[in-house]
């Protein structure tokens, strides 16, 4: 080994010598790496570049030196059994990476209503009730009062999203219990039909009280650095689909969640939106009116965050990372790649993807009948069969001739449905 490790730093020293020489030792060829991270409420950009260095004046001997060191270091790397990183030093094989694109980390399941009314709009008590009652009588994780932007314009109190967020900051308890206010915009009409309502969160202002367009909506999400944006529940009412979906790249990066609750078939919508070309996550929330906030049924946004926190909120929400279980309040789905991408990843240069889904419930009778995985059309590309069991998982490989994306569905024994983020794949 130490023989191995003396090899290698030879032939690193000559062939860093020998750059040196051919670039006459000046400094342009240092790589940078540049980075900035994102923390709630703000952009995440990574960026890296590397400089390139050519030994166009080296001798022949000088090569055949290097040569010799690199390949006498490789032997004996093998020999010592050492792994691709030591390899790579010397010219071996690179390993790729995971592709551009690619969201890792160890995330934890967690269970939220984020659409929810109280008196401040049209629905019952007040904010600091709605928290109380999510918390100690519904069981959820996280919990976000969603009350109707038009209404938050009208006093008292004077400023009701500011008094929203102050009963929010005294029941959040972070690491156990997360809380936050939003609202719902929902003054987009063609005619007299309203052409969609949605959810903006993570914003400390109210946009206008009217905007009678929903691309003028639009347009202010996307000027909002900070908000995340969602499509409530498509197609409750005739119109309610955004004239159908149509994709506007420069807020798709604000617009990311759709609901799963409201009438008709969501299920139809959900691909109408993706095949439109929207990069959007399932939540499954209440809406609630009344003083049931999480206990008026078992559906659940399911959440997958690094910590349960606001910021850890703000980044499974900002990056996709969301499911929507229907009459479960804790089964979860999640899908990942052998890379241990994310769903909510949106993946480029992929080539063959090998996707994983696991699907479990921790109640001995809510057994898993199948999990079935759809691309664009809703037209269903794998099914495996669970046989009753609480916990389910299954493989498939994704060869990526063109753009595509992958949905999990998981089916329970009782009727139970939960609905993955896509991952998004690129070739």
């Amino acid at each position: 080994m130490r023989r191995t490790t003396t090899r290698l730093r030879c032939a690193i020293a000559v062939s860093f010598t020998l750059s040196l020489v051919a670039l006459g030792c000046g400094g342009d060829g240092a790589a940078e790496s540049p980075a900035t991270t994102r923390d709630a409420g703000t952009d995440a950009v990574q960026d890296s570049g590397q400089g390139d260095s050519t030994a166009d004046a080296v001798s022949d001997v000088a090569q055949d030196a290097v040569l010799e060191a690199a390949q006498d270091a490789e032997q004996d790397a093998t020999e010592a059994g050492l792994g691709d990183a030591e390899a790579d030093a010397e010219g071996g094989p690179v390993d790729a990476g995971p592709p551009v694109g690619c969201i890792q980390g160890d995330f934890q399941a967690f269970f939220g209503n984020l659409h929810a009314h109280t008196s401040f709009s049209d629905g019952a008590g007040e904010p600091a009730d709605a928290f109380a009652h999510a918390r100690d009588v519904a069981g959820l994780d996280v919990m976000v009062v969603t009350d109707h932007l038009e209404q938050l314009y009208i006093p008292p109190p004077l400023d009701k999203l500011g008094d929203c967020l102050s009963q929010a900051d005294d029941a959040n308890d972070p690491g156990v219990f997360v809380t936050g206010c939003g609202f719902e915009y929902g003054s987009g009409f063609e005619g007299v039909m309203s052409t969609g309502h949605n959810n903006v969160f993570f914003s400390d202002h109210l946009f206008p009280a009217v905007q009678l367009d929903f691309h003028e909506f639009f347009g202010t999400l996307t000027a909002c650095s900070t908000c995340v944006g969602q499509f409530n529940h498509p197609g409750s009412e005739p119109g309610q689909t955004w004239s159908d979906f149509a994709y506007e790249p420069e807020v798709d990066g604000r617009l990311n969640l759709i609901e799963f609750n409201g009438e008709g078939d969501v299920w139809v919508r959900y691909f109408q939106a993706l095949d439109a070309g929207w990069h959007v996550s399932p939540m499954f929330n209440q809406d609630n009116h009344s003083a049931d906030w999480g206990s008026k049924n078992d559906n659940r946004s399911g959440l997958y965050m690094p910590y349960l926190s606001r910021t850890g909120l703000y980044d499974a929400l900002s990056n996709r990372r969301t499911f929507a279980s229907r009459a479960d309040k804790n089964a979860t789905i999640h899908m990942t790649t052998d890379m241990n991408c994310w769903m909510g990843s949106i993946l480029k240069d992929t080539g063959v993807a090998k996707l994983h889904v696991e699907a479990d419930d921790p109640d001995a009778a809510d057994g898993f009948t199948s999990i079935e995985l759809y691309g664009p059309g809703a037209a269903l590309l794998h099914e495996a069969t669970c046989q009753g069991s609480t916990s389910c998982a299954t493989d498939y490989d994704v060869i990526t001739a063109g753009p595509t994306y992958v949905v999990a569905k998981a089916l329970q024994d009782d009727g139970g449905e939960l609905v993955s983020a896509p991952i998004w794949l690129e070739p």
